[in-house]
């Protein structure tokens, strides 16, 4: 196989390894929930992005890195789910930056949130009412 018709079946490849990915974890999309997620995706598209255009990776060498690579993902993911510590390490720990319904402006400047931050995360979960005068 040649130019073309090899760039052609390994993106295929690539995205069906993408929707397979995001089909076995139960996804509904490549946005990210979680550091993990963001770094998962990253790579994958390092793999699928590096890998279609070198003519010296053959399709079974790219199938063997992208099952590889899934099969670490879901490791993973089953280490993080069923060990606290795990999770700890690959998520951290969650902060409190509301309380009693006071921003904590010290926890939201150590962790680098900005006010615009936490407007935006609060109306993603419908949670944020604005006083109407």
């Amino acid at each position: 196989m040649e130019g073309y018709t090899l760039l052609g079946i390994k993106l295929v490849m690539g995205i069906i390894g993408l929707v397979l990915q995001i089909n076995l974890m139960g996804k509904g999309n490549l946005a990210p929930t979680s550091a993990m997620d963001q770094v998962q995706n990253y790579v994958l598209g390092g793999i699928i992005g590096g890998v279609i255009y070198s003519d010296s990776i053959g399709v079974l060498q790219f199938s063997l890195v992208l099952v590889l690579w899934t099969l670490l993902i879901f490791t993973l993911r089953f280490i993080k789910n069923h060990n606290q510590f795990v999770k700890s390490i690959i998520d951290g720990k969650p902060v409190s930056v509301i309380l009693n319904g006071k921003v904590q402006t010290a926890e939201c400047m150590r962790n680098g949130m900005w006010g615009s931050d936490n407007i935006c995360i609060n109306k993603n979960k419908k949670i944020w009412r604005e006083k109407m005068r």
